[in-house]
């Protein structure tokens, strides 16, 4: 009798309890930036940590940054910080990020993309030229002051908010604009298909230049952090292990990238993935010199300083 007690003893204590999965409502950009998400999908990561996400695809930053401020979506996978921090005010961040990107000349996921004979060469160049730009208020807010930074006597470049993603690349091939702010898949898309090239580099690489560009952001809810904190946890757990996967496995998560923005292989192989940090590898030091930069150039309106606004596990 006293053996089988013990032995009972010794099963129970070796089977653990199945925890009930945790579902948490996830804003994307349905692009390259994103691939830490599916990836992490892809790969069970989230179910793994017992997270079910419930996708949903948001055509910019400035939407994503609406949607968790109101708490209608728990985790943003990637958005750009901007917007976030516009929204946030002075008082406690309804947001805290656990993952920032890493932008240099060599890996931004941007550029201006011209047609092959433009005589459009250099940043410098873009004065007076007519510049298609991505949704949301980031990518023409970004040339609008770098150019204004770097060349302040020539005239800004014109900026085009009101020509759809889809409709870009023939707007530029018929003549009705000289550029396009393209990211990633079109600034692959228009180079290998259509022939065209790139005049300036990455934007948000000659932002910060020599410093990376934190820009890009993960981010999750507050309140969805204080109400949820192994789930909160877990999460970031998932996404970091992403990141590392990305890193050691580019060619598989590149097939990832194409299954799931439905982009075909031959252009996903070419494109450049945009780099994130783990929860760990956060660069406060940077992350703060970028906040104070924004304020320069009157895109940050809070009083937040990098400490507050990133998450410690």
């Amino acid at each position: 009798m006293a053996m089988t007690s013990i032995m009972s003893s010794c099963a129970d204590n070796s089977i653990k309890p199945i925890e009930p999965m945790v579902e948490v409502r996830a804003g994307y950009l349905p692009m390259v930036s994103s691939l830490t998400l599916f990836v992490a999908t892809e790969k069970g990561f989230f179910t793994e940590n017992n997270i079910k996400i419930i996708p949903n695809g948001i055509a910019s930053s400035n939407g994503i940054a609406q949607e968790l401020g109101k708490g209608a979506i728990d985790l943003a996978v990637e958005l750009a910080i901007i917007p976030l921090l516009q929204n946030s005010g002075n008082g406690q961040p309804y947001f805290k990020i656990f993952s920032i990107s890493n932008i240099v000349s060599e890996n931004g996921f941007d550029g201006i993309l011209v047609p092959k004979d433009s005589q459009i060469k250099s940043f410098e160049s873009l004065s007076g030229k007519r510049i298609a730009t991505f949704p949301g208020t980031t990518s023409p807010k970004s040339i609008a002051s770098l150019f204004s930074i770097k060349f302040p006597a020539k005239d800004k470049p014109e900026l085009v908010r009101d020509i759809r993603l889809s409709d870009q690349l023939s707007s530029l091939i018929r003549g009705e604009i000289d550029a396009i702010h393209a990211y990633e898949p079109m600034y692959t898309l228009g180079k290998v298909k259509y022939n065209m090239r790139d005049a300036t580099g990455s934007i948000f690489a000659l932002q910060t230049a020599p410093r990376p560009n934190p820009i890009g952001v993960a981010a999750l809810n507050s309140k969805f952090i204080e109400e949820n904190p192994t789930a909160a946890r877990n999460v970031i757990n998932a996404i970091d292990k992403a990141v590392i996967y990305i890193r050691e496995n580019e060619d598989e998560a590149r097939q990832i990238l194409s299954k799931y923005t439905k982009i075909e292989r031959k252009i996903s192989s070419k494109m450049r993935i945009l780099p994130m940090s783990t929860s760990s590898e956060i660069d406060i030091s940077n992350l703060q010199h970028y906040l104070d930069f924004l304020k320069t150039i009157n895109e940050n309106n809070s009083s937040l300083k990098a400490h507050q606004i990133t998450f410690k596990k």
